[in-house]
């Protein structure tokens, strides 16, 4: 390395102009540190070592001065983009829609997912203790509204076994007249008026108020707020939620009348009581149920792969077992002789008009916060699944404006809160769909079904439903397996899963979400009171600075501690940060005037220190209280003879520190640039 010291008269300081070569590094280089290097491209560079100040005034743009302007800025005038940021299908669908190429692949795909809704729908409705017709009532208005204000093109919305088990539990609770009402709308167990409210009239409240919620979350831009949600916190979540979703079809399959548990350890009382009345099950009911789930796992595990192979269109399974179903118990006297519970009655043509009870907004709000977030996290998983595969944008603040309409509007036709499905999401890609124009069409099909052929299912059978959804669930039910290979990939992760799913199981699906919430946040508030110091080393002959504990051939400066910090510095960790430089600045007798060893030629020389330098790269945030503890630092450096600079911090850590706390302090853009600064201050340290 060549160093040429000059006078540099403009700033009145010394700057010295510095080449370097060396090759340029990959990491595998750094691993293997001095390996051989032929046909490696050679890095030349020429310029003078800058301190920041002169950095910024010799490149900085702009004047420094900030010029304040009082003038009145004009409303900006509605653009015809700024309708299409609000309604995107302005843009896919009136203006880009290829329709020659794409709509008879959605077509197709439409096709394909209407007829999933039709035995999903019926199903997950009853999870949500309403007629089963109100499963096909989700997948009709607030699908059309989606499509046209959403943004990812490969969803299917309607219904969805979680959300609908949610929203069966309030529906459960206030329907019926389970609850007594205050006059001011209040629930209280001491009152005089006892209101009656049907299933569908809670189910729609809750409706009306998860959309309201998610309207909130957009006004206030909360997107955000599935990056809260993991993966790891959603697949627990999910799966807990999952044995919920059994436990309460388990009276449909096996023919039997359970009381209805709710509060911790639910799902075990449950079980109990099933094991204590078990010699009252319907064998035919049990049966058909085993009949039932045989038949699709079959065709699932075995001749699915191999039919779909063949054939663009999937075999809708679930459907031909209903009309089977529908049939067999249709023109049969099985469901008399045997007491199997039937549909019963649906009723024909699309939902009336009905505005939800105002009075009951205010007694579902707590759990209708918590199927917003669950709804809008379920379906967000499933949008960036799909952008990320297919290299297209989601706009994660437009979709809760979505979902949150198309429940407003939802709960005015009788309609549950509704999400995106797993099953029909990923059958609705893997048939070829390319816009939401398939989930349109899946809507237009299912106004037909409602108006002309739903009906015709009053002769099913309960337990062939709740076996659909039995088996619809396998997957989510076998993500118990993941725990072991999300234990050997982080140990924190494995953690949030255990104690989510075990919360959602033992306790309440809702307090089990807010557990797995408060352990990540927990892990990611540790992880930022963490602090990461380090003495960095030099590879020789070159301007590379490495941590010398992770590269053993990386020497020290003689002379010159460098420490690295990474990590945001605050009033939660400054105490640690202060006790892990002192660590690392102070000599074998604990007194701060390290030492530093150089190597040359297999020999070590041991060099007193006189100057110590602040890497402060990976420093992102510093709040008041850890620029007190910093500059505590530096003054006791100080004061124990060393000089201190600071090195490659950002722009705003280097605002941060222009204070008359700092006074004494050099900033340097790069480590570099100090050390050979430092070197030429004091040729006792030269190497």
């Amino acid at each position: 390395m060549l160093i040429e010291i000059t006078k540099h008269n403009q700033h009145e300081r010394l700057r010295f102009f510095e080449k370097t070569n060396r090759p340029r590094y990959h990491i595998d280089e750094y691993n293997r540190v001095m390996g051989k290097m032929s046909g490696s491209v050679v890095i030349n560079v020429k310029r003078p070592i800058y301190q920041l100040d002169d950095l910024n005034e010799a490149y900085a743009n702009g004047d420094a001065d900030v010029v304040v302007t009082t003038k009145r800025k004009k409303v900006a005038k509605l653009k015809w983009s700024d309708a299409k940021s609000v309604v995107p299908a302005i843009d896919w669908l009136f203006t880009n829609y290829k329709w020659s190429e794409d709509f008879f692949k959605d077509f197709v795909a439409g096709f394909t997912v209407a007829v999933l809704n039709i035995p999903q729908g019926m199903a997950y409705a009853m999870l949500g203790n309403v007629e089963p017709t109100v499963g096909l009532y989700m997948a009709i208005l607030p699908v059309i509204v989606y499509s046209l204000l959403g943004t990812s093109k490969h969803v299917s919305m309607g219904s969805f076994s979680v959300v609908c088990l949610m929203s069966g539990k309030v529906v459960n609770t206030y329907a019926n007249g389970n609850f007594n009402l205050h006059h001011d709308g209040h629930a209280e167990p001491t009152t005089t008026t006892t209101a009656i409210y049907s299933p569908i009239e809670v189910a729609t409240a809750v409706t009306l108020m998860v959309g309201l919620i998610q309207i909130l979350m957009y006004v206030f831009r909360l997107g955000v707020v599935c990056t809260i949600l993991s993966e790891t916190l959603v697949s627990g979540f999910t799966a807990g939620a999952g044995v919920h979703v059994v436990t309460s079809q388990m009276k449909e399959l096996l023919g039997i009348q359970i009381g209805r548990h709710s509060g911790m350890f639910q799902v075990v009382l449950t079980f109990s009581e099933i094991v204590n009345h078990i010699c009252n099950v319907n064998l035919a009911t049990v049966l058909v149920s085993c009949t039932t789930i045989s038949l699709l796992l079959s065709y699932n595990l075995y001749l699915k792969a191999i039919i779909n192979k063949r054939s663009i269109i999937p075999i809708p399974i679930e459907l031909i077992t209903i009309v089977i179903g529908t049939t067999m118990f249709q023109f049969t006297t099985f469901s008399k002789d045997y007491n199997i519970k039937l549909i019963g009655e649906i009723d024909r043509g699309l939902p009336d008009f009905k505005p939800p009870p105002v009075n009951l907004l205010m007694n579902v709000i707590s759990e209708s916060v918590i199927i917003a977030i669950v709804a809008y996290s379920v379906t967000m998983s499933m949008a960036l699944l799909f952008s990320e595969k297919l290299k297209y944008s989601i706009d994660t603040n437009q979709e809760l404006l979505a979902q949150g309409i198309g429940n407003v509007f939802g709960s005015f036709f009788s309609c549950l809160p509704f999400s995106a499905s797993l099953s029909r999401s990923a059958t609705q890609y893997s048939v070829g769909g390319k816009t939401q124009m398939a989930s349109i069409v899946s809507a237009g099909l299912l106004v037909a079904v409602v108006l002309w052929i739903g009906h015709l299912f009053q002769p099913l059978p309960r337990c062939v439903l709740a076996s659909i959804t039995i088996v619809a669930l396998k997957d989510i039910l076998l993500q118990v397996r993941d725990v072991v290979h999300v234990w050997r990939t982080s140990k924190t992760d494995a953690i949030i899963w255990i104690t989510t799913y075990a919360t959602v199981v033992l306790v309440e699906i809702d307090v089990g979400l807010l557990a797995g919430v408060v352990v990540s946040l927990f892990f990611v508030f540790s992880r930022g009171i963490g602090t990461g110091v380090s003495v960095l080393g030099r590879i020789p002959d070159t301007d590379l600075y490495v941590d010398a504990k992770r590269y053993q051939r990386a020497i020290e400066v003689p002379g010159v501690r460098i420490v690295h910090y990474s990590g945001s510095l605050n009033v939660t960790n400054r105490h640690v940060f202060k006790e892990k430089v002192y660590k690392v600045l102070a000599r074998y007798d604990g007194e701060l005037a390290p030492i530093t060893i150089s190597i040359n030629n297999g020999k070590e020389t041991v060099v007193k220190t006189r100057c110590v330098i602040f890497d402060l790269s990976g420093m992102h945030y510093v709040d008041t209280s850890g620029l007190s503890v910093f500059a505590q630092v530096v003054d006791k450096l100080n004061a124990a003879g060393l000089t201190v600079h600071v090195a490659a911090l950002s722009g705003t850590i280097y605002e941060c520190l222009q204070s008359p706390g700092f006074g004494s302090l050099h900033f340097f853009p790069s480590v570099h640039d100090a050390v050979e600064y430092c070197k030429a201050q004091d040729n006792s340290c030269c190497s």
